[in-house]
């Protein structure tokens, strides 16, 4: 890699949740170089798109233009990271530039597993399939409305990574909401053995889903697309077989961007940044810190979850350099899954899938509440907005 052409003190790759609100906390713990690279021109409160794909939001809600959320001080790079030399402290990019960096914070995200699951992206261009998880909401809400009494739509969850589990079925349950009675048929194809793992929160929600009539296909993947005929092969405990439908909605299997893996600076072959699940401080170089979907966090990723995340990391980095003792991350999580229409489960807990709710104690903390609705569909967009991504709280 040739030498770099511009250093940055603090340099983050990613313009998204993670990289956007680490580089305002940053600058408000008065680190003043600091660079953020991402090539979207557009960015997004994934969160907001469960609603947008249920009818109950519009895309707009969710889109902010790049360059008006990043913090103000802060660089925008627009361009792809390809490479890092962490030896070097080194980043290159797909327009040939290479930057340098004092600390590297790696807020990647994922990418669809095109080995894992050929064609998810093409497939999900075709008239039948849609995905929020492949910026396709407005198309999902267009086949929601279109379904009629005795149609199949199927929904799939798959292996982890994937980011926060519980947003993967919340698309169901809200479809599920506006077919009742309308005698639409549901499968639910989902590669674990389980739901969140979270075992009184597994019950509750395989109980809305009895509510429903929703056929569950546990332990089962999706391993081919045939769109040109609306169906899926799935592989499970009973074997392989072909499921028709008529409606997909398809959360394709996703891992790191390849870059992370050529780099070395992965754990495995899913291409997750290869961090400390405590403190999120690499663990082979130290300079290189990550969080978020991309990363080995070593819980449940979601939104609420970044939150505590981003604060603790920024808090290491900058007691890395004062040689001060680190804060640890218990792995605490959210997955806000709407059971109803208008009532959600804002579910918190702990790597170890211990319940950790805020609540007060004399509440049933997974109780599907239209409170908590209301909360995640109206107060959290505007908290991710102004205070989250102005690294506030």
């Amino acid at each position: 890699m040739q030498p770099a052409s511009t250093f940055f003190d603090v340099l983050i790759v990613g313009g998204g949740n993670a990289g956007i609100s680490a580089a305002a906390l940053l600058l408000r713990r008065g680190i003043t170089n600091v660079a953020v690279i991402e090539p979207q021109l557009v960015h997004t409160y994934r969160p907001l798109l469960s609603y947008v794909g249920a009818g109950e939001a519009s895309l707009d809600r969710a889109e902010r233009t790049q360059r008006s959320v990043t913090p103000k001080g802060c660089r925008w790079i627009r361009d792809a990271a390809v490479a890092v030399d962490a030896t070097e402290h080194t980043v290159r990019c797909a327009s040939g530039a290479v930057y340098g960096y004092r600390d590297l914070v790696l807020g990647t995200g994922l990418v669809p597993d095109d080995e894992a699951l050929p064609g998810s992206c093409s497939a999900a261009a075709s008239p039948a399939v849609s995905s929020n998880y492949l910026d396709r909401a407005e198309k999902t809400w267009q086949l929601v409305r279109s379904m009629r009494r005795g149609q199949h739509a199927v929904f799939t969850v798959p292996r982890p990574p994937v980011s926060c589990t519980g947003t993967t079925i919340k698309p169901l349950f809200l479809a599920a909401a506006r077919w009742r009675g309308l005698g639409v048929d549901i499968t639910l194809v989902i590669d674990r053995p389980h739901l969140l793992g979270v075992p009184d929160l597994d019950r509750r929600l395989q109980r809305a889903l009895d509510d429903h009539g929703v056929r569950v296909l546990h332990g089962t993947a999706v391993t081919a697309l045939h769109p040109e005929r609306n169906a899926v092969t799935v592989s499970g405990p009973t074997g392989t077989t072909d499921v028709g439908y008529d409606m997909l909605h398809l959360v394709p299997p996703f891992r790191g961007p390849d870059w992370v893996c050529d780099s070395g600076l992965a754990a495995d072959g899913l291409g997750l940044v290869d961090v400390d699940p405590r403190t999120f401080r690499h663990r082979a170089h130290p300079d290189v810190w990550a969080a978020g979907d991309g990363a080995t966090v070593d819980t449940d990723p979601s939104g609420g979850a970044l939150r505590r995340q981003v604060k603790i990391l920024v808090g290491n980095l900058l007691a890395a350099r004062a040689g001060d003792g680190f804060e640890e991350y218990d792995g605490y999580t959210v997955a806000p899954i709407a059971t109803d229409a208008h009532r959600l489960i804002a579910a918190e807990f702990d790597r170890t899938g211990t319940v950790t709710s805020s609540l007060p104690s004399v509440l049933d903390p997974l109780k599907p509440r239209r409170s908590a609705w209301a909360f995640d569909r109206y107060a959290l967009p505007q908290s991710y907005w102004h205070l989250i991504l102005k690294g506030r709280i």
